[in-house]
């Protein structure tokens, strides 16, 4: 399947989220089964759209149907390597605060670990705020992976590890709460 074609896009990297959300828009009320549409032609635009929405989905759909062998597997920046570092240790001390948390027998035990817990909730916003921008420079990137400049299948691979490392980091924020 080619994305894509699907939504009658050039095959380009640079397309933005804002344009792929519209062409959804004005072919599901086509396609959709209520609009009498087939479930499966449906089903593959539904697909289409969740390749082509996310980043790091779309970079390896457009390496793999521009034919430029890589592999999710393999080795990524120091400079990432030692962001892992700190990111671990930040879900390490939020999970201990989490178990913690749950285990406290009374509502007074609980209070008492919320001054901890705020703390712990900006630390992990700033992560947040740091993985956002090292996903956005790395599809700022992609202009150059179109032109051969760089490495596509080396962005992918870091995009993976940010985006997992950034659904980490809002699930551990969303159980201090």
């Amino acid at each position: 399947m080619d994305a894509f074609a699907i939504f009658g896009l050039k095959r380009s990297l640079s397309v933005e989220s804002g344009e792929i959300r519209e062409f959804f828009r004005e072919k599901s009320k086509i396609a959709h089964p209520d609009a009498g549409g087939d479930p499966e032609g449906f089903s593959l635009l539904q697909e289409a759209m969740s390749l082509l929405i996310n980043p790091a989905a779309r970079l390896r759909h457009w390496l793999e149907m521009e034919g430029i062998e890589g592999a999710l597997r393999g080795s990524i920046s120091s400079s990432l390597v030692n962001q892992f570092m700190e990111i671990s240790a930040i879900l390490q001390r939020a999970d201990e605060l989490i178990r913690e948390r749950r285990e406290a027998s009374s509502q007074l035990a609980k209070a008492m670990t919320e001054a901890r817990a705020q703390t712990c909730r900006e630390e992990l916003e700033g992560i947040l705020e740091q993985l956002d921008r090292e996903i956005e420079d790395r599809v700022d990137s992609f202009a150059r992976i179109e032109c051969g400049e760089i490495d596509g299948w080396e962005v992918a691979r870091e995009l993976a590890f940010l985006e997992k490392w950034q659904g980490q980091v809002k699930e551990r924020f969303g159980e201090l709460w």
